[in-house]
């Protein structure tokens, strides 16, 4: 069976945030990145 003891979580815990954290990072960098290039584009036809 798998079972997760308190000393499997103390290091199974840190990784998992950090791979929640990387995965949020990436969708809210996205995000954004998809904003700028909308307004740069809006920008540059406007020119």
């Amino acid at each position: 069976m798998l079972s997760i003891d308190k000393y499997s979580l103390i290091s199974l815990a840190p990784s998992i945030a950090v791979i929640a954290a990387v995965v949020v990072i990436t969708i809210l960098g996205v995000g954004f990145l998809k904003k700028e290039i909308a307004k740069d584009a809006a920008a540059a036809e406007r020119k």
